[in-house]
């Protein structure tokens, strides 16, 4: 990690980790949204889309750090005994290389319906459908950060999801739906 001051540290958390939180819950909600009322065409696929690229990004922050990544932010960076939490069974059956997400959205790969995650096209534990679970997953996976931080973050920490959490009831306001958060 390059050296950032407290200051930067603390920026960073409020205001980038809030934004993925903000896209991942917000997509989250634009996709549940699409099922009462789809307001435009493929505001599902929008929503999910969303929902994954956020909740990708968020994995591989609270996950483990590889060898020689010294420019990516990690949780690891704000709680040093964090590697060893940071993994969700979600998270690893749907998010690491090979899985269904790197398959299905980050990657242009033959059989890609092969690669949704579950039996059939329209399945429970079919990509598409975890949409909303991704978002209760890195919520929780949020808090628990928030309580494992090195103390001069926690306020930042906590912050930065309120934020996010705010952009999601705005959200399901606007979209007319009870918040599935």
């Amino acid at each position: 990690m390059r050296s950032l001051t407290l200051d930067e540290r603390k920026k960073f958390l409020e205001d980038d980790l809030s934004d993925a939180l903000k896209g991942l819950f917000v997509g989250a909600v634009v996709w549940a949204a699409a099922d009462a009322s789809e307001r435009c065409p493929f505001q599902k696929g929008l929503g999910m889309y969303t929902n994954l690229v956020q909740a990708r990004s968020l994995y591989e922050f609270y996950g483990p750090r590889p060898a020689g990544d010294d420019d990516d932010a990690r949780a690891s960076h704000f709680a040093p005994n964090w590697d060893r939490t940071g993994v969700t069974p979600l998270g690893t059956k749907y998010m690491g290389w090979g899985k269904p997400a790197n398959k299905r959205v980050f990657h242009l790969v033959y059989d890609r319906s092969v690669h949704a995650g579950g039996l059939g096209h329209d399945g429970p534990d079919h990509i598409k459908n975890q949409v909303i679970e991704f978002a209760k997953d890195l919520r929780g996976l949020t808090e628990r950060f928030s309580q494992s931080v090195d103390s001069d973050f926690r306020t930042s920490v906590q912050l930065a999801l309120e934020k996010a959490l705010k952009g999601a009831a705005e959200a399901a306001n606007g979209c007319g739906i009870a918040n599935p958060l």
